[in-house]
């Protein structure tokens, strides 16, 4: 087997894993509501870290990717009857002021602050919902 080969066999096992990331991404966001966007971060930098560029890239990726998985389980929720929008406004609004914000951000902090933020706030999370 030669150099080229190998690299091209990589190259399939890449977009097999990223398709199942993304189908555990979907599956995970339409269980839970949310949590999709943690594994599309994982796959993506697992399986094409140097096809991303910048590591801003791949939060920036991944947002793209959950944009259609959010809206698809939204919609799911919305016609099951189980989406509550008392008080919506006063959550939504703010929190795409501060989706703006953070995109604003995004590219002037460094691969390892992004990192360490992102595991931080995921480990922030996943004990939150533990103790509660």
């Amino acid at each position: 087997m030669g150099i080229g080969s190998r690299a091209e066999s990589k190259g399939r096992w890449a977009y097999a894993y990223l398709a199942v990331g993304g189908l555990l991404a979907g599956f995970v966001n339409g269980l839970l509501g949310a949590g999709g966007g943690i594994l599309a971060v994982f796959a993506l930098s697992s399986a094409k870290p140097a096809e991303l560029g910048e590591p801003s890239d791949l939060y920036a990726n991944a947002l793209c990717v959950m944009l259609p998985i959010s809206a698809l389980s939204c919609l799911r929720y919305a016609i099951a009857g189980n989406l509550v929008t008392e008080g919506f406004g006063v959550y939504a609004l703010p929190a795409v002021a501060g989706g703006l914000l953070g995109g604003l951000f995004l590219g002037k902090l460094k691969a390892g602050a992004l990192r360490k933020l992102f595991a931080a706030l995921v480990i922030w999370a996943g004990i939150a919902l533990m103790i509660r």
